[in-house]
């Protein structure tokens, strides 16, 4: 009898199991749900994403350069988890700026603002369609594995996000912890950047590409 039962859960677990042809997008990776600031995975961890803003380091001393990279450092000292840091190229839409620049065109009579806006709106127009009105997007990734509360787990993750976040202000860092909605946007750069900041209001369950 017991070797006719694992038999049958042999066959069962067979059956379940899907071809190539049959999976999802869903399927081919790690992800469960996106709620609120979490990213939640199959294999049972609960993410966490940062985006940190520009800062232009050109405008800074040498002296100040070394002072700001300094409290950057030191701001780490006491974090000993892991945590990831990676870029995404994300094509900029510029066709608010070409709409802007075009209604200021025709409202200025002054023949000196005309070429001036002429010139920016030749230089937007060849960018957006020259391919390269793309920019980095960076990112910070942590993460910890769901213990045996979540509510606990969420607590801790979303304490170490603003610690991160603060590390990165009290610099003068622009830095956000990304919600539901931009983590599907930041998620849908990896394989379509070029429509990604074109994307409004998302739907996380209506959007899962079926691969057939």
């Amino acid at each position: 009898m017991k070797r006719n039962k694992e038999r049958r859960s042999n066959a069962a677990n067979t059956i379940e199991e899907k071809t190539p042809q049959q999976k999802t997008a869903n399927d081919l990776v790690d992800v469960k749900d996106i709620k609120d600031i979490f990213l939640y995975t199959k294999t049972g961890y609960i993410i966490a994403f940062l985006i940190l803003g520009n800062i232009n380091i050109d405008l800074l001393s040498e002296e100040e350069l070394e002072t700001l990279t300094q409290r950057q450092a030191m701001s780490f000292e006491g974090d000993k988890d892991d945590f990831d840091y990676f870029t995404l190229p994300s094509q900029v839409n510029l066709d608010p700026t070409k709409e802007y620049l075009k209604s200021k065109h025709q409202e200025t009579e002054d023949l000196g603002k005309r070429k001036g806006l002429s010139l920016m709106l030749r230089e937007v127009t060849y960018l957006s369609t020259g391919g390269e009105n793309f920019e980095h997007q960076h990112y910070i990734k942590i993460w910890k594995k769901i213990g045996s509360n979540l509510k606990d787990t969420q607590k801790e993750l979303t304490i170490r996000a603003n610690e991160f976040k603060e590390r990165y202000v009290e610099t003068g860092i622009p830095c956000e912890i990304l919600k539901e909605n931009e983590i599907i946007k930041m998620c849908n750069l990896f394989g379509n950047p070029q429509q990604a900041p074109y994307v409004g209001n998302i739907n996380f369950y209506e959007t899962i590409t079926q691969i057939r």
